[in-house]
């Protein structure tokens, strides 16, 4: 009998996104603290931006790495308990694990939307640059989205037996 098809489009779509934009940020942060050391070192040539766009970046890194972490098994997890338990209820273990991460960044997600909102209804904006905050901050949605993705297509393969839930370097079913 013929193995069910995993659903890696999806997560080959994500993985090109995160391939595309993750070396992106990191090439303009390196440049970012560069042009805030060097404005630092040099009189007269205070440069007061990169500190606004070191913490907006900051937080695109935070969330796409929740993202890339989630695929990678390498969120925080409960590994301690799961591994007290017998081979077979840790199959069940790891989906709650899984399914309580997906609540949380639901509920998360849900707050994010609610502070997005609040944003542009009070037109708040980053001292200095002037930008919304509205985009500074929807680095956390994106997260979000892509994570209970990444973990809802995880808990499909492991409950079709696709794929094993994965717990501190070992493989269990």
């Amino acid at each position: 009998m013929a193995e069910p098809k995993k659903p890696n489009v999806l997560l080959r779509i994500l993985d090109s996104i995160d391939m595309a934009i993750a070396p992106t940020i990191l090439v303009i942060v390196f440049v970012d603290v560069l042009l805030q050391i060097l404005s630092r070192v040099l009189p007269g040539n205070a440069l007061p931006w990169t500190l606004e766009v070191g913490e907006a970046l900051l937080g695109f890194m935070i969330w796409f790495g929740i993202s890339v972490a989630a695929r990678n098994n390498n969120h925080v997890s409960f590994d301690l308990i799961v591994r007290r338990f017998p081979h077979g209820p840790k199959k069940i273990i790891g989906l709650i694990g899984i399914n309580l991460f997906i609540f949380y960044l639901g509920w998360l997600g849900l707050a994010t939307i609610e502070l997005l909102l609040h944003y542009q209804r009070f037109e708040s904006r980053t001292t200095i640059l002037q930008v919304s905050m509205f985009w500074v901050r929807l680095p956390i949605l994106i997260g979000c989205i892509t994570t209970i993705i990444r973990l809802a297509i995880k808990d499909y393969l492991v409950v079709t037996n696709q794929e094993q839930v994965f717990v501190s370097g070992e493989y269990r079913e």
